[in-house]
């Protein structure tokens, strides 16, 4: 399999299922959250959430949505539609197995930008978990160690080695 036979394409309530079943390879146990609440970031942003397809077999994909900045939802909460903001947030970037190292990850993350900007949106946060915040940084994400004690705290519950990261979303560098 070669990234040129992968192709991007908005995720579907379709989908969800093969999106929970790669969740559970992809992240530790902490991360797994049930279907229901991952499919409640595609009802609040269909057009910010691409999978990568080889065939009808989905090899990665991208959960992300607008959300307040320095506010990253609690790990299992159900979104609904949240207040106006110029803030995209990545709920989830996850890469099979068998599709790590084709550049899906940067690939997906472009198309989302692409997404989320046409939408309005300039800046961009997330949490790296699981030692992802090298990847995010090769794309322009910066972690943030000047947080304030809430955020401080909510992102802690991610994990020990979480970091909360920002971005321009137009600086990505995703081409």
């Amino acid at each position: 399999m070669t990234e040129k036979r992968a192709s991007l394409r908005p995720l579907t309530a379709a989908d969800m299922p093969a999106v929970a079943a790669l969740q559970l390879v992809a992240f530790a146990p902490l991360f797994h959250e049930p279907q229901e609440i991952l499919a409640s970031r595609l009802t609040v942003a269909p057009t910010l959430c691409w999978g990568a397809f080889d065939g009808e077999d989905l090899l990665a994909y991208i959960l992300s949505h607008p959300w307040p900045a320095a506010s990253p939802p609690p790990i299992g909460t159900t979104l609904e539609p949240p207040p106006p903001t110029d803030n995209w947030f990545i709920h989830d970037l996850a890469i099979g197995p068998a599709a790590r190292g084709l550049g899906l990850g940067r690939a997906l993350v472009g198309a989302a930008s692409g997404a989320a900007l046409d939408g309005g949106l300039t800046r961009g946060d997330l949490v790296a978990v699981q030692g992802a915040w090298r990847f995010w940084e090769k794309l322009g994400y910066a972690a943030r160690d000047d947080l304030p004690e809430p955020l401080r705290a909510k992102v802690a519950g991610y994990g020990e080695d979480a970091r909360y990261m920002t971005a321009d979303i137009a600086q990505l560098k995703v081409g």
